[in-house]
């Protein structure tokens, strides 16, 4: 009871220390000017809301300011503007509000092959479709990101059931502090940067395998962070706890709770490094590394907070780490990254009818213990908007005899044609996929993709 206490007492401190003052400072209504104005008018002065006595509607109660903030905003369709991959954006003409709607759809074709069984397979599917809200309310600083996640399998569709709501990402930031951003709500922690990095802006059709099963993905939670630490433009930060229960939490649950930190160092300054291939093609040279630290305490998952149920109920304690590179020079880009996994298993004491119909206790499974890592090429042909990206990838267990993950590597490549950068784009790969260094089996993937943004 003592470590739930303390675990309640800090979490409910930075939550004052932290998001009360922002918010306060956030809503606040701004002062009212008038620029034509050259000395006070007794005359005409406004009266304040709280100066105002109306016992009818109780208006002397209510705080200063309210009515401005409540009141009308009309847009200014002069600021009105269409971006292709960031869609129609809206203001207000007192600039407090502003909204950015954008769509983006992915239309994937898959021809698999299996060696051990000689099957062949295909299919065609809407991969992702996304409905995005962006922009800012009450203020310039106080920002948000809404995403709705509609396809088939952005909702985890089995064929039977729907497991995920079209919620995928729904967060405030509040960047008053260049140093210190507020962000709450349900969005990708910033653990790894393949991940974080939109899967519409991809040099091949896919992540990474070593990204598929090491990645912390989305969970709901709090962070502090700055994208230029001292305004130095080579420095940023992240530090965040979460609930530790992945996407979509909707009850209340104990307090092993998902601790993140992350650092970003840009040694020759800040560029486009969450957006892989390089548009710039500028012929000086820009570097981003990156690396990250995770604890999930009790995590439900198999993959921390992620991934399926152990088969005998528990909990799995996991330290997760992470360390990245993202290179780019006249076309050439390289992303490399590499994961640690270590897991302390809390066995449970989930039962399995056996053969002869008694019920017994579950296997207990082992943690998912191991080390992964991937490294891409690719090359932007000059003056063509024509790209070729290779990558090799591998996962595998830190003792075979201790871990329930087994060794698996990945080897392919593919092309990108960008008839408008990344929000219009067509992308071909073909991977070869093996189990524990077995090139003869190994089952065979060719992926065509059509992506629009707008």
């Amino acid at each position: 009871m003592c470590t739930i206490r303390r675990r309640a007492l800090a979490l409910t401190a930075l939550l004052a220390l932290f998001v009360t003052p922002t918010l306060a400072h956030a809503f606040a209504p701004a002062p009212a000017t008038n620029p034509d104005a050259t000395e006070a008018d007794p005359a005409k002065e406004p009266v304040l809301a709280e100066e105002v006595v109306d016992h009818r509607d109780g208006a002397h109660l209510r705080p200063r300011g309210e009515d401005e903030l409540l009141d009308e905003h009309p847009v200014d369709m002069g600021k009105a503007t269409f971006e292709p991959g960031n869609g129609l954006a809206l203001e207000s003409k007192d600039g407090r509000f502003a909204l950015a709607t954008r769509l983006r759809a992915q239309f994937l074709y898959t021809l698999e092959h299996e060696d051990a069984t000689d099957e062949t397979s295909h299919g065609f599917q809407i991969r992702r479709a996304r409905l995005q809200f962006k922009g800012h309310v009450f203020g310039e600083h106080n920002k948000f990101k809404t995403e709705l996640a509609l396809s088939p399998r952005d909702m985890g569709h089995d064929g039977d059931t729907t497991r995920r709501t079209p919620i995928l990402d729904w967060y405030f930031d509040f960047d008053y502090l260049r140093d210190l951003t507020v962000r709450v709500g349900q969005y990708k922690v910033p653990f790894s940067r393949q991940r974080v990095v939109s899967s519409g802006d991809l040099e091949l059709v896919d992540r990474s395998l070593a990204n598929g099963e090491f990645n912390l993905d989305r969970d709901v939670g709090i962070d502090l962070r700055s994208k230029d630490f001292r305004g130095l433009g080579k420095l940023r930060y992240y530090a965040g706890v979460y609930l530790g229960e992945g996407r979509d939490p909707f009850q209340t649950s104990n307090f092993d709770m998902f601790y993140l930190g992350r650092v970003e160092v840009l040694p020759l300054g800040k560029f486009e490094d969450y957006e892989e291939g390089d548009f710039e093609r500028t012929l000086r040279p820009r570097l981003s590394l990156g690396a990250a630290y995770g604890y999930v305490d009790g995590g439900i998952g198999n993959r921390g907070n992620r991934g399926s149920t152990p088969s005998d109920g528990g909990t799995t304690d996991t330290h997760n780490v992470t360390a990245d590179l993202m290179f780019k020079i006249a076309g050439f880009s390289l992303f490399a990254d590499v994961y640690y996994r270590q897991g302390h298993r809390n066995f449970g004491d989930a039962t399995v009818i056996d053969d002869m119909g008694d019920e017994v206790l579950a296997p207990r499974e082992m943690a998912r213990d191991g080390l992964g890592w991937s490294a891409t090429a690719s090359y932007l042909v000059p003056r063509v908007p024509f790209q070729i990206a290779a990558r090799y990838g591998q996962i595998g267990p830190l003792d075979s005899a201790r871990s329930a993950l087994g060794r698996r590597d990945e080897v392919g490549g593919g092309m990108s044609y960008y008839f408008a950068g990344h929000p219009l784009k067509l992308q071909l790969d073909v991977f070869g996929r093996f189990d524990d260094g077995n090139v003869r089996d190994a089952e065979e993937v060719v992926r065509l993709q059509l992506q629009a943004a707008f």
